[in-house]
């Protein structure tokens, strides 16, 4: 065999494939184990089902099928603990839900959330309450507690996505909750840089939320009370004071196009009178900022479903 046997052709050498291995021409029969084994490879992750696009559609199966919406009382009037159910914004006409495939690549076990005009329950709009129980570093003392199975306006609870969407290897298992936090130069929403809401294994106070009625003159006085189902309320985040926000701006993903999810007031920026009160030492509830209809949620649960 000559020392001067040219393996490669000229075209390859300098980076360029001009010839496929049918041709029998330098490197030929390489190429052509080269696809072979690439061949082999395809047919056996097809096989075992680890093909991007086979991820993908299981993936997409957890997340859509469908599940019912359950109630602790079946015929009761108001929101239960443990009842699954969605929420709906009365902005948008579109329910909360998880994209739990959207991850943070800072934090694996942090996942995405949006407004979907998918209505049909499902494992990924579908969510239950869960009485926060705060841990021995954080200061109970303004905290209102209340005894009671239904949900209560001024009570503080978490917001749980259904189990059932994360049926998938690549998610984690651990209970998943509502969370948002300050804005800052690593944490805002994709579209409208206000602060982010997303879901993580968080039981903190960063997950915390209150649910309070629409109108400031009478949270105090409503603060106890059950809340209805299908009643319009906000929900306002403990540790940054802001509300649960769908401003109806359009963001894509997985599932299409649907609606950012942030935490943002959509009020009045006039904070003169309540100033005013503050310089004085005095708090005047009427005074307190509400939201706009960005801010107005709904919880839809089997009673008023059916």
């Amino acid at each position: 065999i000559s020392s001067n046997m040219q393996y490669y052709t000229r075209q390859q050498l300098q980076g360029s494939a001009k010839y496929s291995p049918q041709t029998h021409v330098g490197n030929w029969n390489e190429d052509k184990m080269i696809q072979e084994v690439k061949l082999r490879e395809f047919i056996a992750r097809k096989e075992s089902g680890a093909l991007s696009s086979d991820q993908h559609a299981v993936r997409m199966r957890a997340a859509l099928q469908s599940v019912p919406l359950t109630t602790v009382k079946p015929g009761g009037e108001h929101v239960y603990l443990g009842d699954v159910f969605q929420l709906l914004s009365c902005e948008t006409n579109a329910v909360i839900s998880a994209n739990l495939a959207d991850k943070d690549p800072r934090d694996p076990e942090s996942h995405s959330v949006t407004c979907s005009q998918i209505a049909q329950p499902c494992a990924r709009n579908t969510f239950s309450l869960v009485k926060y129980t705060p841990d021995q570093s954080h200061n109970t003392t303004f905290m209102s507690n209340f005894d009671k199975e239904e949900l209560c306006y001024g009570q503080t609870v978490l917001i749980q996505i259904n189990p059932v969407a994360q049926e998938h290897f690549d998610i984690t298992q651990k209970p998943l909750f509502l969370t948002s936090s300050i804005v800052d130069t690593n944490h805002f929403s994709k579209v409208t840089n206000n602060q982010e809401v997303r879901l993580t294994p968080s039981t903190g106070y960063a997950s915390a939320w209150k649910v309070v009625p629409l109108r400031a003159i009478h949270r105090e006085v409503a603060e106890g009370e059950p809340v209805a189902a299908g009643a319009a309320v906000a929900l306002k985040h403990c540790a940054t004071n802001a509300d649960l926000c769908c401003l109806g701006v359009n963001q894509k993903n997985d599932f299409g196009t649907e609606f950012e999810m942030c935490c943002y007031t959509a009020g009045s920026s006039g904070k003169r009178w309540k100033l005013h009160k503050e310089v004085l030492g005095k708090h005047d509830a009427q005074y307190d900022v509400e939201g706009g209809s960005p801010n107005h949620f709904v919880f839809i649960t089997r009673n008023i479903a059916q």
